[in-house]
């Protein structure tokens, strides 16, 4: 991701930077708006995790990995829209599209993992902030009126970079694990304390089937919890002090109108 000065002050700011990437043909925002008005005959559409994340963190010029998709449908609605494109189903209950400029995948609410396996009882696209295994991915933009809802703690990682766990549960532990040493090589991020543990439980369990080195690894991250990672690149970036990370959570936790809120609704 890049320089997290970047990062949006609050929700508006972030909806405002999504809208700007779905108008911008030049990055293929008008594929992406395209691929929403498809789904949204099916439901509500709302793009989660990555892409809001990214943006959030550190611009447009931050996002370059796949577009997640969740439609408030049932999968057989969704199943049927998609019966005559190009989307192939994929092994946890979803779809993907290979576009023009980006790849997608593409979920009915119902078949998301954590909901499917009854982790998370979802009865709309805001409760998606609950399904996912890291804090800073609980984000998602409603494409229909233009809102930003996140988790509770995804305004505490955009104030001071401190990766921790939202929903323990997940479909690949041993991949989720490495998928946090790759999170804590980027610039300004570091391990919170329930992390921690999950990294040290997943160097000593039985079975785990990691490598020594990956062993080691997990097992020096655990042992940074609320430290900075090393910095990637010839320049460190620059983490806010702890203060301006508290103020940059109050941001995000009043809406428009003024008021405080706990989930951030936008």
């Amino acid at each position: 991701m890049a320089d997290p000065g970047m990062r949006a002050r609050d929700g508006a700011e972030l909806g405002r930077r999504m809208r700007a990437f779905l108008a911008d043909e030049a990055r293929g925002g008008d594929e992406i708006a395209d691929l929403i008005g498809h789904l949204g005959q099916a439901g509500e559409v709302a793009i989660f995790g990555g892409m809001p994340r990214d943006i959030a963190w550190g611009g447009a010029d931050a996002f370059g990995s796949d577009v997640d998709l969740v439609v408030d449908t049932a999968p057989g609605r969704l199943t049927e829209l998609l019966r005559d494109g190009r989307a192939v189903r994929n092994r946890f209950g979803g779809y993907r599209i290979a576009g023009r400029r980006h790849s997608y995948d593409v979920w009915a609410l119902p078949s998301t993992w954590a909901v499917r396996t009854g982790h998370v009882r979802a009865t709309r696209l805001t409760d998606l902030v609950h399904t996912t295994f890291f804090d800073r991915d609980a984000v998602l933009y409603l494409c229909g009126c233009h809102r930003v809802h996140h988790g509770p703690r995804f305004a505490a990682w955009l104030g001071h970079g401190t990766v921790d766990i939202n929903l323990e549960e997940n479909p690949n532990p041993r991949g989720t694990a490495l998928r946090a040493l790759r999170i804590l090589l980027e610039p300004g991020q570091a391990v919170g304390p329930r992390l921690a543990d999950y990294l040290r439980r997943m160097a000593t369990a039985p079975g785990r089937r990691l490598d020594a080195d990956t062993v080691s690894r997990l097992t020096e991250a655990a042992s940074l919890a609320g430290a900075p990672s090393r910095p990637v690149g010839p320049v460190a970036q620059r983490r806010c002090s702890p203060a301006e990370g508290r103020a940059r959570a109050r941001d995000w936790r009043v809406d428009p109108a003024g008021r405080r809120g706990g989930r951030g609704e936008r």
